[in-house]
């Protein structure tokens, strides 16, 4: 009896994937994403994973129903999981068991095994190879002593198992072609067309100290890239030139130590399009892979979407949500792509906004990384806290560096801790022609940007991403045009958005939301430029970013908050983890007993405090329409992506009693037509109450 792992609906049998060609395919692959951290590993995972096809019962099924790779008709993965706990790997028993369902917790895989031993004799009765099961046991890596690096190492195993197994069948029923990924450039071409780009920047840069600071620190750079592997920080001023100064430094970096990858990772979609556009500018259209929900699909090449899917690129753009929360997963998708940051550069920018409750999972999967699977590290902000004691400063002389900033923008405290009125500030706001206000919450922003008059643009979280481009867009014309630009935005605006402005206001908050501030002023250090701190009328919401706040007024009334001193940062870091707790959700203790389901849930870099929203803005009746008769897709609800705004639970109650949102496929509200809610200049709001507008229900 021959043996198939796939058939081909209405094709001979003939034709059909013999069972034992993809368990060695699958494990030669597997073999090779895993030979990095773990060689001998990979190819057991690739021969067990699909043993209990060799069932009677699977046999039969694949016979009689011609639909390819069967998916829990007749379970075939714990025939695996249970040569893997014979062969004492129950490691390994975890990836085979999950690699269609998802890695269990540890409980649940014994229970499951205990109760499935009889499928381990079916398959054997069915033909089940001797020689599968007898394989030699490959050593244990001599680093793997810890049991919270067990579970990280059994994900990196899991990754190349689903990957490969995803790639093999991919490949059988594209008749054995191999997907198609374009041109990418290696990253000796990229290295290259870097060079010459920032050649070119150099040439047209206007003589200034800003522009002799970034050559001084892409020289540092340039330099440190030949040490060898390890952490680095990268501590640069805002407007310093951080993003492609990392950049060179990863790939001169890599092309050294012989890496494999770039691979960046940005706290917010807000800001990642245009470091992506950066890259591009710099590197080529095709070498650079998004991955991240607000990839314009109209712009997103087949290419793009197949290699993100597993990363298989030489420049990756993703967010910290996208990497940290994967490599605390446990379903296949997710976790595909984690052993290719194997033997990577992994440029982490704006560590600062790395969460404190989540601190000592992230400490932890970046150690891991850096010691046990070739990752060279690179924390990158201008307000640096000190989570790693032993990393290397690529920029060692930084400290001089942020004496070029202090002359750039000059730093105003306030006078007192009593509270300006947001009347009084808006009137200062109104004496200056180009103006930038920072608040805590969205109503103060509305509130300021009210009273500032008609003119003054506003930004907030009640305002969907791709509403808040097109202001952003406007912003920068005016700026650029020298026209009256007068701005009020909650601190969405601070890292990494590059705008801007000769005068900024900011509410009193933490060191690092207040030096973030400073680099939107006078970025070029053309003129002059004011920070002006103003203790606002209400308090940062509850939770870190009012505990912040306190920690950077302690350090005010004690005099020792400057924001031009690294030093002041590592203090105020230090002081602000010390009052938090970094493990709040219990993520390690979930690592440590191998409960793979238990670890993805606690592990959650966003904590949920409201419900998505589509905005109705630009073509959402459309989008919204689509899902509507057709059905969720991944392609329908990421064109939807850009159009979401969370808001409050108290604010979803509020618009369901007035009957102004719908559920849409149990995914999310929508506005009900008819409802004037959502406003060009605020996004959501509705402050005169909720009322429909008549001539709106006229068809």
């Amino acid at each position: 009896m021959t043996h198939y792992a796939h058939s081909l609906p209405g094709e001979p049998e003939e034709r059909w994937q013999v069972l034992e060609h993809h368990l060695n395919e699958v494990g030669e692959m597997a073999e090779t994403f895993a030979a990095p951290f773990s060689p001998g590993w990979g190819r057991l995972l690739g021969l067990w994973h699909d043993a209990g096809k060799y069932q009677r019962a699977f046999q039969d099924y694949i016979r009689e129903d011609s639909e390819a790779h069967v998916r829990g008709k007749v379970d075939h993965s714990s025939v695996g999981a249970l040569i893997a706990k014979d062969r004492q790997a129950a490691l390994l028993a975890f990836a085979v068991a999950g690699h269609h369902g998802g890695m269990p917790n540890g409980r649940d895989l014994a229970d499951r095994l205990a109760r499935k031993q009889d499928l381990l004799t079916a398959a054997r009765s069915g033909g089940l190879p001797r020689w599968i099961e007898e394989q030699p046991m490959p050593a244990y890596p001599g680093w793997l002593t810890e049991r919270v690096s067990l579970s990280m190492w059994t994900r990196f195993l899991f990754s190349a198992l689903v990957d490969a197994d995803f790639l093999g069948t991919e490949r059988f029923y594209a008749g054995g072609r191999e997907r198609d990924l374009g041109s990418g450039a290696d990253l000796g071409v990229l290295q290259a067309r870097l060079n010459r780009h920032l050649e070119r920047k150099s040439a047209e840069a206007i003589p200034s100290p800003v522009n002799d600071m970034r050559a001084r620190v892409l020289s540092a750079a340039r330099a440190a890239a030949q040490e060898e592997q390890g952490t680095f920080t990268l501590t640069v001023p805002t407007g310093g030139g951080k993003t492609l100064t990392s950049l060179s430094f990863a790939i001169d970096h890599a092309l050294r130590r012989g890496l494999r990858r770039i691979i960046v990772v940005i706290p917010y979609t807000s800001i990642i399009e245009q470091t992506a556009a950066e890259y591009r500018r710099a590197l080529g259209e095709d070498s650079v892979i998004e991955h991240h929900t607000n990839v314009d699909l109209l712009r997103e090449t087949a290419a793009n979407r197949l290699a993100s899917e597993n990363w298989d690129g030489q420049v990756i753009v993703t967010t910290s949500v996208q990497f940290f929360e994967s490599l605390y997963a446990n379903r296949p998708a997710r976790c595909r792509k984690l052993h290719r940051i194997a033997r990577s550069v992994v440029v982490f920018d704006e560590v600062q906004t790395f969460p404190v409750h989540l601190l000592t999972a992230v400490r932890h999967a970046v150690a891991e990384l850096t010691s046990h699977y070739g990752v060279t590290a690179v924390l990158c902000t201008a307000t640096q806290p000190v989570l790693f004691p032993g990393a290397r400063e690529i920029v060692p002389r930084h400290q001089e560096e942020f004496e070029v900033v202090a002359k750039r923008c000059k730093v105003l405290m306030p006078e007192s801790e009593e509270p300006v009125s947001w009347e009084a500030l808006a009137a200062e706001i109104q004496g200056y022609e180009q103006v930038m206000a920072i608040v805590h919450r969205r109503d103060d922003a509305q509130r300021l940007a009210e009273l500032a008059g008609n003119d003054c643009l506003h930004l907030s979280a009640r305002m969907c991403a791709r509403h808040r481009s097109a202001v952003l867009a406007e912003v920068k014309r005016r700026l650029a045009n020298g026209e009256r630009c007068r701005l009020v935005a909650t601190q969405l605006v601070e890292a990494g958005v590059d705008v801007s402005f000769p005068e900024v206001y900011r509410a009193f908050a933490g060191a690092d939301s207040l030096a973030q501030a400073a680099g939107r002023c006078n970025r070029e250090g053309r003129g002059s430029g004011r920070l002006h701190v103003f203790i606002p009328p209400t308090k940062p919401p509850r939770g870190i970013l009012r505990t912040a706040e306190q920690v950077a007024r302690i350090m005010w009334r004690e005099g020792i908050l400057n924001l031009a001193a690294p030093a002041t940062f590592s203090k105020y870091f230090r002081n602000l983890y010390g009052m938090a707790e970094q493990d709040a959700s219990a993520v390690m203790a979930a690592e440590g007993v191998q409960d793979f389901v238990d670890a993805a849930e606690r592990f959650r870099m966003i904590e949920e405090t409201g419900q998505p929203v589509v905005a109705p803005y630009g073509d959402w009746e459309s989008a919204v329409g689509d899902i509507r008769r057709l059905g969720i897709s991944r392609v329908r609800m990421r064109r939807l992506q850009p159009l979401m705004v969370t808001l409050y639970r108290h604010e979803i109650e509020e618009l369901l009693r007035a009957e102004a949102v719908e559920r849409v496929a149990d995914a999310f509200w929508a506005v009900v037509p008819g409802f004037r809610i959502y406003s060009r200049r605020w996004g959501f709001g509705w402050a005169s109450g909720l009322h429909v507008e008549p001539e709106d229900l006229i068809a």
